[in-house]
């Protein structure tokens, strides 16, 4: 779920509005880089937020970019850093874009100014997020109007001149929140995203055959922003969030040129948020209450995360995923609900990811049904050992009774372990004495919460190693049937 960029009364036009490119976040591009030069880029909501790290990169790839928001707060800070020039130019506007004479005008000037407009990038939204009792119709409506309407507008204006001039990029601003509907987000905010979307849709198919294109991008948890520090409290998201990995402004804006110069149809950023959306669209009311049973966001999403952490040190989702882990409510919930996702998930992304495998190292057993004599397979975190063997516990979330899987292991110890798209065949070994202590303290360091699991199964937990063969491996099944 994107931060907003404020939403956006008249177009100043004053010289003291163009100013040099600010230095980005990220490394100013090489001069061979600079294919947007003399380009001319339109951003609405474009003096924070992406709307800010959007502006700057496109400036810093050589193109003159106009920049329109309707919050003098983000204009002036937007106008303050002192920087030396850079290779494009940035002009700000003050412009309240539901305000659809100023935004025509707007864009009318920039293209009789320029001669040309070649990328349109509509991020504005209007930001009001609570329950539908405490909506108010007027905040309802100026959601749409903001984030649906002005987005309408723009490219009924700007559309003709692209087609015009047999080239152009429209770039729409869509969420995570307008595709995956869970408790917490404001439904005015998901209706809204989820009509930018169904509108690019739409229009891509429509320009399939012309020179111009449309891309739609699909951020999720964007952090750092005014979103988050002003007018959302993080706590409005599911707990759920804190476990996925999030996104920063100028991520989001790399992701959004690479999109352009490959001609994309579409950018999610995160790069787990198909996989997501594919989930979701299977089990629907697995999300809900998985999202529901784990609460609300501790997260502060407000506060930018750090560069990069520092090295062995878990991130920040592991922790908190080890911190919840160990409770016994959220292990009843998960032994329901997790096994199920993470096979879909498997299966749509074709063996690349699993519902918690940007977070921790997971993979996914292939075995055969002790008394079915069929593929089983099932997901399982697991430690690494010097030697490239890996190890894996029976855990089940610490349920009384051993996991099927496990069973099928001691009858047929051939198996397949399925890691980031790829097959390796494995026989497995049931562990005792000090090989056992031993992997017990690996896995540990893995996953503390089976400790807990132990203590609450009140069994011998089994412990495998699984050793590649060296034969080839059987491609993966297709989805499971009835659990062995």
């Amino acid at each position: 779920m994107p931060p907003a960029p404020a939403h956006h009364t008249h177009a100043q036009h004053s010289p003291e509005d163009i100013v040099p490119t600010p230095v980005p976040a990220f490394a100013r591009p090489a001069p061979q880089d600079l294919w947007l030069t003399g380009k001319v880029a339109l951003v609405t909501g474009g003096a924070g937020g992406i709307g800010l790290a959007l502006t700057r990169a496109l400036a810093a790839h050589g193109a003159h970019v106009h920049a329109a928001d309707v919050s003098a707060t983000n204009l002036a800070a937007a106008r303050l850093p002192a920087s030396p020039p850079g290779p494009g130019s940035i002009t700000f506007h003050e412009l309240d874009v539901s305000d659809r004479p100023g935004t025509e005008r707007w864009i009318t000037d920039t293209h009789r100014a320029h001669g040309r407009i070649d990328i349109l990038v509509n991020n504005a939204a209007y930001i009001q997020w609570a329950d539908v009792e405490q909506t108010t119709v007027e905040d309802a409506g100026r959601t749409m109007r903001v984030g649906y309407d002005a987005m309408v507008h723009t490219v009924k204006t700007v559309l003709p001149l692209m087609r015009t001039a047999q080239a152009g990029h429209i770039v729409n601003i869509g969420s995570s929140a307008g595709k995956v509907f869970v408790k917490g987000p404001s439904a005015a905010y998901a209706a809204m995203k989820a009509a930018v979307e169904g509108y690019t849709r739409i229009l891509q198919l429509e320009l399939s055959a012309t020179p111009v294109d449309a891309l739609l991008v699909r951020p999720g948890v964007v952090v750092g922003t005014d979103f988050f520090q002003h007018h959302v409290e993080s706590s409005r998201l599911p707990r759920l969030a804190d476990f996925l990995p999030t996104t920063s402004p100028e991520q989001v804006a790399d992701a959004v040129l690479d999109g352009l110069r490959h001609r994309r149809s579409q950018v999610d950023i995160p790069g787990y948020l198909p996989a997501l959306y594919r989930a979701y669209a299977l089990a629907p009311a697995l999300f809900a209450h998985l999202s529901g049973a784990l609460g609300n966001a501790r997260n502060d999403y407000g506060t930018p995360r750090p560069a990069q952490k520092p090295a062995g040190q878990p991130s920040r989702a592991r922790r908190l995923l080890t911190t919840v882990g160990a409770h016994q409510a959220v292990a009843n919930t998960m032994t329901s609900i997790s096994p199920p996702l993470d096979r879909a998930i498997h299966t749509l992304t074709r063996g690349r990811a699993t519902l918690f495998s940007a977070v921790l190292p997971t993979l996914m057993l292939q075995t055969t049904g002790r008394k079915t004599g069929q593929p089983r397979r099932s997901p399982l975190l697991y430690a690494t050992e010097p030697t490239g063997d890996l190890l894996v516990v029976a855990s089940n979330f610490g349920q009384p009774h051993h996991p099927a899987w496990s069973t099928n292991l001691i009858a047929h110890a051939r198996a397949t372990v399925i890691r980031d798209g790829r097959a390796t065949a494995v026989t497995a070994r049931l562990l005792d004495g000090d090989d056992r202590n031993r992997a017990w303290h690996q896995l540990l360091d893995v996953w503390p919460p089976y400790t807990n699991y132990a203590d609450r199964s009140g069994r011998h937990l089994r412990i495998f190693r699984l050793s590649p063969t060296g034969d080839s491996a059987p491609p993966a099944p297709a989805p499971d049937g009835p659990r062995p």
